[in-house]
C-alpha cells in the first residue's frame, strides 16, 4: 500500500466511523441515536452565535497537516457545534427536560448540574468509541509497523477509559435516577466570556493514589481512577462554572480550581479559562465576536502549547500563557 492508498484509506476509514449508526446511550435502550448537544443549543449556543454559527477547537488530521498546522478554530453551525451521536429521541427529550427549557433552567439544583455533567460524559465516551473504530481501522491498513503499533497503544489507552468513564455514568444513572447523593457537585457565576468549555479530567495527584492507572512499572492499578466532570458556558448576564465528582473518588485538583473561580476577580477568571483550555480540555467553542478580538498570535501560540501539553495530566501544569492578553 503506497502512502497516497493509505491516506485514502485512513480518511474512509474516519468518514465511516463518524457516520456510523450508533445506538441510544440511554440504559436498555437499542434505538438509533440521534444528534444530541452538549449544551443547549436554542438558548447558551444560539446566544453568542453570529449568524448561527460557533468556532470549535479542531484537531485536523495528523496525516494530512497543511501549512496551516495541527490545530484550528473551525467555523460551524449551531446545528452541529457540541454534538455527538448521543440519545435517542425519546431520551434526548425526555431526560434532558428540564435543562433544555429555553427561557429559563434553574441552575441551582443537583438534578440539572448532574444532567449536565451526565451529557458531558457521556459525550467523552462516544467520542472515544468513535476513535476507537478508527484506531482499529488502521490497525488493520497493515500499512507501517511503527504506526501500528502506536495504534495499538492508543487502542488500550481507549479502552481503559471507556471501562472508566462507564462506571461513572453509570453511577451517575444512578444519582440521576435515585438522588442518592454519592456526588459532589457545585456552581458559581463568572463575569459572562463567551466560550463553552465541556469534559471529564483525570488528573495524576501524588497524593491522591486514587488517580493513577499504572505504577512507574506499569504495573495496572485502578479503575475506576478519580475523575471529574466540569462544564463551563455562558448563560444570561453571567457564565457558569459546574463541577461534579463522585465522592469515594475525590479529585483535589478540580476543588482547588473551583475555589480559584470563587474567589478571583474578573481578569484572574479569564486566566484561568485560558490555562483550561490551553493545557487541559479538547472539547470547546468559541463566539465569533470573541474569537474576533484574540491576537492571532495568541491562537497560535496556544495551538503550540496545546500539542506540547496534550498528554500532561499533571496537578501542577502552569504556564505564563493568557490567551486573552
Amino acid at each position: 500500500m503506497t502512502t497516497k492508498e493509505f491516506l485514502n484509506r485512513f480518511e474512509l476509514i474516519k468518514k465511516n466511523s463518524k457516520n456510523k449508526d450508533r445506538i441510544c446511550m440511554h440504559p436498555g435502550c437499542n434505538l438509533k441515536a440521534i444528534k444530541s448537544h452538549v449544551l443547549q443549543k436554542n438558548g447558551i449556543l444560539k446566544e453568542i452565535s453570529f449568524k448561527n454559527h460557533l468556532f470549535q477547537f479542531n484537531n485536523v488530521s495528523s496525516f494530512q497537516v497543511d501549512e496551516n498546522g495541527k490545530y484550528e478554530l473551525k467555523r460551524i453551525g449551531i446545528n452541529d457545534v457540541f454534538t455527538f451521536p448521543g440519545f435517542c429521541k425519546i431520551h434526548d427529550t425526555e431526560v434532558f427536560k428540564s435543562i433544555e427549557n429555553e427561557k429559563n433552567i434553574d441552575l441551582t439544583t443537583r438534578k440539572s448540574i448532574c444532567l449536565f455533567s451526565y451529557r458531558t460524559l457521556c459525550q467523552e465516551i462516544r467520542r472515544k468509541e468513535i476513535a476507537l473504530d478508527i484506531a482499529e481501522g488502521i490497525i488493520n491498513t497493515n500499512f507501517n509497523i511503527n504506526i501500528i503499533l502506536y495504534y495499538t497503544d492508543f487502542k488500550i489507552g481507549l479502552l481503559n477509559g471507556i471501562k472508566n468513564l462507564t462506571f461513572f455514568k453509570e453511577q451517575l444513572e444512578e444519582e440521576i435516577e435515585k438522588q442518592n447523593y454519592n456526588f459532589i457537585v457545585d456552581f458559581c457565576e463568572i463575569k459572562k466570556t463567551e466560550i463553552c468549555i465541556s469534559g471529564p479530567q483525570n488528573i495524576y495527584d501524588k497524593n491522591n493514589p486514587q488517580t493513577l492507572i499504572y505504577d512507574k512499572n506499569g504495573k495496572k492499578l485502578n479503575n475506576p481512577f478519580t475523575t471529574s466532570i466540569i462544564n463551563i458556558f455562558p448563560y444570561k448576564e453571567k457564565s457558569i462554572v459546574m463541577i461534579a465528582y463522585h465522592k469515594d473518588y475525590k479529585c483535589n485538583w478540580t476543588e482547588e480550581l473551583f475555589k480559584k473561580f470563587k474567589s478571583s476577580k474578573d481578569e484572574e477568571t479569564l486566566k484561568l479559562i485560558s490555562d483550561l483550555i490551553t493545557t487541559r480540555f479538547e472539547f470547546w467553542c468559541i463566539s465569533p465576536t470573541l474569537k474576533e478580538q484574540l491576537k492571532k498570535d495568541n491562537i497560535l501560540k496556544l495551538f503550540s502549547i496545546w500539542e506540547n501539553e496534550v498528554f500532561n495530566f499533571n496537578y501542577n501544569l502552569n504556564t505564563n500563557f493568557n490567551l486573552f492578553k
